[in-house]
């Protein structure tokens, strides 16, 4: 045996040795379960109801009262994701796309969960559709006058959008 062989003998040993002090003396953590994804509980019941009581006031055509409730809403629950989305289809029924789009970005940046195909909330069809027509209202406003604040911030959230959708799971 030259000096290599040696060397490869020793590290072989030196191995063997290691496992089986890992499998002889390391405690056995006890087997894991599978976790299945924890639901949300909410604390406040109200606003779920608040949220059905809205959803079925536009479904009625009762703009009006559905705005003023959401307007609560807002107000009430700012860190809720739900009433901005809602207050983008509000806009939608009052055919203002670019406005719709605007909330749909709030909504989407409290609440990913709305891009996302894998969750319940996903909306995603719906926010691409917005925001496409939300370009076809922005483009011809420039083009008439290139110089407009709103239609600059809205082209700027267009494009944000567009990154939203593009990096989301839908």
């Amino acid at each position: 045996m030259d000096r290599l062989d040696r060397i490869s003998a020793a590290a072989a040993v030196i191995l063997a040795v290691w496992a089986l002090l890992l499998v002889v003396f390391v405690e056995r953590q006890p087997p894991r379960r599978h976790q299945k994804e924890q639901q949300v509980v909410r604390v406040d019941p109200a606003f779920d109801k608040k949220v059905s009581l809205v959803k079925n006031l536009l479904a009625g055509n009762n703009l009006d009262q559905a705005e003023a409730l959401l307007v609560e809403m807002v107000a009430n629950y700012p860190y809720e994701a739900m009433p901005f989305f809602l207050r983008g289809d509000l806009l939608l029924y009052r055919q203002d796309a670019i406005g719709a789009m605007m909330e749909y970005r709030k909504a989407v940046d409290l609440n990913p969960d709305f891009l996302d195909k894998k969750s319940e909330l996903f909306q995603g069809k719906k926010i691409k559709k917005t925001v496409e027509e939300a370009r076809a209202m922005i483009e011809p406003g420039l083009a008439a006058k290139q110089d407009d604040g709103a239609l600059l911030a809205a082209r700027a959230v267009y494009y944000y959008m567009l990154r939203k959708i593009a990096g989301s799971c839908g």
